[in-house]
């Protein structure tokens, strides 16, 4: 299955998001040559955590880049003990379903 990343930033900690652009455009690939529409809504798991988070739309109607399921993500920082510099891993299990991970920043 296919593993996508998402670096952290202090943004991500402190307003409790996730930036979902790497794997926005997985969640929009054409099928047989049709355009496909993006999913109203993207499935995430972590050990036990599991959600159906809504993907944002921009006021133009594009997904926003982002999933702010704050309690889902506060849970998943604390349990994972993440920090700025590390990596939120996403396995996709399906389509617009993901299970999450995090690798540690190595530090220098």
């Amino acid at each position: 299955m296919p593993v996508f990343e998402s670096q952290l930033t202090e943004g991500n900690l402190k307003n409790s998001h996730i930036y979902i652009t790497a794997v926005l455009g997985r969640l929009t690939e054409p099928v047989e040559g049709v355009p496909a529409k993006p999913p109203r809504a993207i499935r995430l798991d972590y050990k036990g955590l599991k959600v159906t988070a809504e993907i944002p739309k921009s006021q133009h109607g594009r997904p926003r880049k982002f999933i702010r399921e704050r309690d889902f993500v506060k849970a998943f920082f604390e349990r994972t003990d993440a920090a700025v510099g590390d990596t939120v891993l996403f396995e996709e299990v399906g389509p617009a379903h993901f299970r999450l991970d995090l690798r540690k920043a190595v530090a220098s």
